[in-house]
């Protein structure tokens, strides 16, 4: 992927305007999307995605030793990728299957807490901060 600065090297100015407005248009259509995705359970795919990645993630983070990944010259990356795919093909079902029942239940835990939002049933609303002996400190009196 490019950075900003070859983005810019790469781009006109008019095109670089055009971009912006695309980019503000998207931006809000993708984050009203993200909205109501985030209102639905985790489902099969989104976890198996989620243990993909994880996958790769691990994959990468054995074959990547020395921690230059993503300081690293194109050449280098290629040669790390070709690295971490073969190790990922030997080994991944193997992990995917060790993590697939933590990363679902951590999706699950994500999505109970976005739609509880902190709320228990038979708790009484929080009203005010407690001091250290247990007595609220909202005005109501």
């Amino acid at each position: 992927m490019r950075t900003y600065s070859e983005l810019i090297e790469v781009m006109t100015q008019q095109q670089r305007i055009k971009r912006s407005i695309v980019s503000k248009k998207v931006a809000k259509i993708a984050a009203r999307k993200r909205a109501i995705t985030a209102k639905k359970p985790p489902t099969k795919k989104k976890i198996d995605q989620a243990v993909q990645r994880q996958v790769r993630k691990k994959a990468l983070t054995i074959v990547d030793k020395s921690h230059v990944y993503h300081s690293a010259a194109a050449a280098t990356k290629a040669q790390i990728e070709k690295k971490a795919t073969k190790l990922e093909k030997k080994k991944g079902k193997i992990w995917a299957k060790k993590l697939r029942p933590t990363i679902a239940q951590k999706m699950k835990d994500d999505f109970r807490k976005r739609t509880k939002m902190g709320k228990t049933p038979g708790q009484p609303k929080p009203t005010g901060f407690a001091d250290e002996s247990g007595e609220s400190t909202s005005d109501e009196d």
